[in-house]
Parts: C-alpha cells; structure tokens; sequence
C-alpha cells in the first residue's frame, strides 16, 4: 500500500497537482493520500471546490472535512486578488480509490486566536480518520493539520486529543485497531509563535544560534515538539516511515511575525538578513504507523501492476509552469499488506 500525504496549499495550482498525481512515477500510484489545505470556494483558488475537483481527475473518493469558513480571502498577495469568495470553506481531506467506510471528523482543542492575524475565519483544526479496505485487509487512515501561530505544547495537545480518539474507536472496531497509518502538517517548527514576545525570542533564537546547529534541529525537531513524541507513547512507529529531508520553506523576511516586532528590531533583523531574507527549511509533515510495516526500495513487487516498493521519502521540486505547485513537498511511504 503506497501512502502519501502532502499539504497542497489552497489547491491554488489544481490542474499542476492533478498532472503531478496522475503522472509522477512514484505519486501515480498511491493508494491512499492524505491531503492538507484544500479550499472550497475561495477566490484565491478559483473558487472551486478542489477535493471534488480531485476526486473527478484521479477517480477517485473523498472524505473532506472543513476547519473554517474563512472572512478574508487570505493572507499578502491573496487579498488583492480579483473577486469574491463563495462558499469560503477550507479543510483537509483523503482519497482513496479503494473500498472505506465509517469516515469521521474530529474538532481538536482550540490554541490559536483566529482574529489575531490578518487571515481571520471561524472554526478550528480537526482530523479526519476513516476505515479502508485493501486486499481483504482492514485498517484505519488518518489526517490532521495542527496550528502553526501557537506553541509546541499546544500542537502536542491537539495531537494527543486526536489519537486518543482514534484509540477509542479502535477498541469499538476490533478488525482496524491493529492497523493505523496517519499523515499530516504537523507544523513542527519547533517555534513558539503568535504576539511581539515570542517573536522577539525566536529573532532571539535564530540569529543566537549556530547555523548548522539550526538546520540539524528543524529537521528534527522530536526534542522540541512533543506533539511528534505523542505517537511514540501510543504505539505508532514514525522514525522508519520518514526520512529527515525539509519538507517546507520559509524566508523569514517574508514571515508575518516580522510584522510584530517594534520598529527599531526590525528594522535591525532586516539589515541583519539582507534584501534576500533568510531561509529557514523545516520537517513539517510526517507519517506514522501502529501494526504497519514500511517497506524499503525494492522489497516487494506489486502483484497487479508490476510496480517496485520505493523507500519512504520526500519528493522534492515538483513545479508546474515555472511555480512550485506547493510550498510543502509530498512524502511517501510504502507498506507491506501483510
């Protein structure tokens, strides 16, 4: 069973992720994808609804689950686009083409304060979870997107609150407890974010630390998010299901944060970094597994297709038209039915 997960930003570049799903060697051939940032009616995006969009390209099915209903229509460049959002929804989602039933949507703890940046909306985070059927095998998949403006304690909150619902229902369902797999954007940037204090202590943290240092621990950043260590204590296996390369990139100029610090700082971090910014690469999504073997490159042969098992891995550099189609890359796994 191939499983991807990858936050395609908006659906903003649709018709690129459509050729990409369809097409990619590796991409092509999942059976399960979990899906991050979907919107549903925003101008941003066309106002299309992108997981039914999806589900009509790759034949596929979907389970969509809105966070919020959005009251502006987005953040920078966004809210200078031409026209008015329609149903102004936005949420995660997971498509299969395989048989599922009994699809859930979870509400998280509240962390973030939805008014307190410029992309205000109502609603909160949520996972969704469903059962899947492959081969007369039985298991649970789930998705989650946790909040990025907030704390580590809080994105481990919400993490913990999500598994142990899938706990829960495990033990209601003896044939999918043994067998879990669950992708998201966990947002682990290991950053304490939202207000000038905290801003000013991550400008603090940056430019205190040594550079490699920084790199090495934003690409493993399991110390410093606990939300990551919440699934070592309920029995998933994450290490052997992810490589370490960056799965997002930000420029710190470019950041809302910068907006929160008192003129004189930032006047100070903007001559510090220069006219480029700096750029800061991240492990923002992740996939683990209860019960579920990751297969490496070449262990195993797809009966039906004939396809080779690839390691687990992030592909990088997917553009369409000059653009990259995300600012998040998609990870993969392959896992043995057995």
């Amino acid at each position: 069973m191939r499983v991807v997960e990858w936050n395609i930003e908006r659906g903003a570049r649709l018709e690129g992720i459509i050729s990409v799903l369809n097409s990619h060697e590796v991409l092509a051939r999942a059976d399960l994808l979990l899906l991050n940032e979907l919107d549903c009616g925003m101008a941003r995006s066309g106002n299309i609804n992108v997981a039914r969009e999806l589900v009509r390209a790759l034949s596929a099915h979907a389970v969509y689950g809105a966070e919020y209903l959005e009251m502006t229509k987005g953040v920078r460049e966004e809210l200078n686009l031409p026209g008015e959002n329609a149903d102004a929804l936005h949420g995660n989602a997971i498509l299969t083409r395989h048989h599922f039933s009994n699809p859930e949507i979870v509400r998280l703890p509240r962390c973030e304060n939805n008014f307190e940046s410029r992309e205000k909306r109502l609603g909160g985070r949520i996972g969704i979870c469903l059962d899947i059927e492959i081969r007369g095998m039985k298991l649970t998949a789930a998705t989650t997107h946790l909040d990025v403006v907030n704390t580590p304690r809080c994105r481990a909150k919400q993490m913990r609150a999500f598994l142990q619902y899938i706990e829960s229902r495990a033990e209601e369902s003896s044939e999918a407890s043994a067998k879990i797999i669950m992708g998201g954007d966990l947002n682990t940037h290991t950053f304490a974010r939202g207000g000038p204090l905290r801003t000013a202590k991550n400008v603090v943290k940056i430019f205190a630390s040594d550079p490699e240092r920084l790199a090495r621990s934003l690409l493993h950043p399991e110390r410093k998010e606990p939300a990551i260590r919440e699934f070592t204590r309920s029995g998933y296996e994450v290490e052997a299901l992810n490589d370490r390369a960056a799965t997002s990139r930000s420029i710190v100029s470019k950041l809302d944060d910068a907006s929160r610090l008192p003129n004189p700082l930032r006047g100070w971090v903007m001559r510090r970094i220069g006219p480029s910014g700096l750029l800061l690469e991240f492990r923002l999504d992740w996939l683990a597994a209860r019960g579920l073997r990751p297969l490496e490159d070449g262990e195993a042969i797809d009966r039906k297709t004939g396809a080779t098992s690839v390691c687990p891995q992030t592909i990088a550099g997917l553009r369409w038209r000059g653009s990259p189609l995300s600012d998040h890359d998609p990870i993969v796994v392959d896992l043995a039915l057995t």
